[in-house]
């Protein structure tokens, strides 16, 4: 699918009437500028080896409780056993490792911040990562990229289940949609199995707020003076 996307993106291109050809040869010298073997000849001692891997973590103590404990103060790394992640684009990873216009519309959840599973630590640096090696059975971390707009399955997305261009309004939905998935998923068990949730949004409230001002203040002291939200929804 994401082929065919590309595909189709670059045939509407290539019809677009254009007035010669300035313009193509500026976007590919510009290109040119931000090509993975470009940077690493211009810029060598800010570039790593295509063999590069962060050096091995280790803790004195990565095992887990005894246990299943019974407080939040009393849960260790290894004893989480999913982790999940809500938000907008900054949590999607749109666009993150595109290096051309082309590669914008994806979004490479696999490698996002606060759940993506590309790899392991040593070969991205993500918190779903870091928990791995204190669980390595741990459920949820998005394990591939999507492309934006089309709908994916949980295969694609793990607990990733973000979607760029959110607002904070719509975050309830979001929330239904990870309880529903976490309480069918044959591997978790909802009421005894420990989750890490992050959450982070709110980029498009303020970016969209001269769109609809009387919306958006509402949302804002809505924000300020209630977080109910969470705990109402079961």
């Amino acid at each position: 699918m994401e082929w065919l996307f590309i595909a189709v993106v670059t045939c509407l291109l290539a019809l677009c009437p254009v007035e010669g050809d300035d313009w193509r040869l500026e976007y590919e010298e510009g290109l040119s500028h931000y090509s993975e073997e470009a940077l690493r000849k211009e810029f060598p001692e800010k570039s790593r080896p295509i063999s590069f891997k962060h050096p091995i973590f280790m803790c004195p103590d990565m095992s887990p409780s005894s246990s299943v404990p019974t407080s939040v103060e009393l849960v260790r790394a290894a004893d989480i056993k999913v982790i999940a992640a809500l938000g907008d684009s900054l949590t999607t990873a749109i666009g993150a490792n595109a290096t051309t216009v082309l590669g914008i519309p994806i979004e490479f959840r696999h490698v996002s911040w606060s759940i993506g599973g590309y790899g392991s630590f040593q070969d991205v640096i993500t918190l779903a990562n870091i928990i791995r090696l204190f669980n390595p059975n741990l459920v949820g971390p998005a394990p591939s990229k999507t492309v934006h707009g089309t709908p994916a399955p949980l295969c694609e997305t793990g607990f990733n289940l973000a979607v760029t261009g959110h607002n904070t309004f719509n975050l309830p939905e979001q929330v239904r949609h990870l309880i529903d998935s976490l309480k069918t998923y044959e591997d978790i068990d909802f009421d005894m199995d420990w989750k890490l949730l992050t959450v982070l949004i709110g980029m498009n409230d303020i970016c969209d707020y001269c769109k609809d001002k009387a919306l958006l203040t509402k949302l804002f002291l809505w924000q300020a003076t209630d977080r109910r939200f969470f705990y109402s929804i079961k």
